[in-house]
């Protein structure tokens, strides 16, 4: 089993306009409401790509169509019920320019028992599962530390687990101190915790910094239109972006970390890991909204 976890999710407006004139009236088309947040996306990319997963964390007021759409694919659900209401993220596409404009709300703050309740969820369910994917924001009344002690709680609970992070700036700092076995930073995201990086070599070399210091094995950096990178202590390949019209980025991250998952399900190769991980990031740009690949969809992009 494989078990994600996400402790900020949220509801996914994204709409189209031309270009975004300040100042003035702008008239948009919808175009789709899909739930999100990190662990719900992978949960979600699973489906599509014919592997059952079990999505975990918080939930609020607001949020009943999460569980009743991650059921509907397939996803067992084991949310902690929080006070407030769910936030909504507004994706503005300017159609004109090739340009996304993202609006993200936060989410309430939760209390301490929500957080010992979700920390009682993640231990039992590690104990069947070969991974679990601890990813993307957190609400107030978090600690940064959270990712770390969730790693710590899921590794205690079955040795043989693999974490993987997906997380930005200190969530990720602290995270990696739980040895996680797979994290997966943008360029952004790497560079926040290493500094500025200009080339394939820089990436290389950070990658190795933090697989030596923290005992990450794998590092997976996403890298856009240019594809991505894959780098172990003794492995590193670069795989270009698969070449599909874009009709939404919302959800490549996560589609990425989903066909890497999927390779890792196979025991492929390093660098089949990172080809599964690009095709299913193409199979997500070429869906408008927050929308994934079906497995049908996935081997036809493995092909080309």
């Amino acid at each position: 089993m494989i078990t994600t976890v996400t402790l900020s999710p949220c509801i996914d407006k994204t709409v189209k306009t031309g270009k975004l004139n300040l100042d003035a009236m702008n008239r948009i088309e919808p175009v789709s409401l899909d739930i999100g947040g990190k662990g719900i996306n992978v949960s979600r990319a699973l489906s599509r790509l014919g592997v059952r997963s079990r999505a975990l964390g918080f939930n609020f007021s607001g949020g009943e169509a999460i569980p009743e759409a991650l059921e509907a694919e397939d996803v067992e659900c084991r949310f902690t019920q929080c006070a407030g209401s769910l936030r909504t993220n507004l994706k503005i596409m300017e159609t004109d320019i090739g340009r996304t404009v993202e609006i993200n709300e936060s989410n309430p703050c939760v209390s301490s028992e929500n957080i010992e309740n979700l920390k009682s969820a993640v231990a039992r369910a590690s104990k069947d599962s070969s991974m679990i994917v601890l990813a993307g924001s957190v609400p107030k009344g978090v600690g940064a530390g959270i990712y770390r002690e969730l790693g710590e709680i899921a590794k205690e609970a079955n040795p043989d687990i693999k974490v993987i992070l997906d997380a930005q700036g200190v969530l990720l700092e602290e995270g990696l101190k739980a040895e996680p076995f797979m994290i997966k930073p943008n360029i952004f995201e790497l560079e926040t915790i290493i500094g500025k990086i200009s080339s394939e070599d820089e990436i290389v070399s950070a990658a190795r910094k933090l697989i030596a210091e923290y005992g990450v094995q794998v590092v997976l950096v996403s890298r856009g239109e240019d594809g991505a990178v894959i780098v172990s202590r003794d492995e590193c390949y670069s795989h270009p972006a698969v070449k599909v019209p874009v009709k939404s980025t919302s959800g490549a991250g996560d589609s990425m970390v989903a066909g890497a998952i999927l390779a890792l399900t196979k025991n492929l190769p390093l660098e089949s890991v990172l080809r599964y991980a690009v095709t299913a990031a193409a199979g997500a740009i070429s869906h408008e909204g927050t929308t994934f690949c079906t497995e049908e969809e996935f081997e036809r992009l493995l092909k080309l």
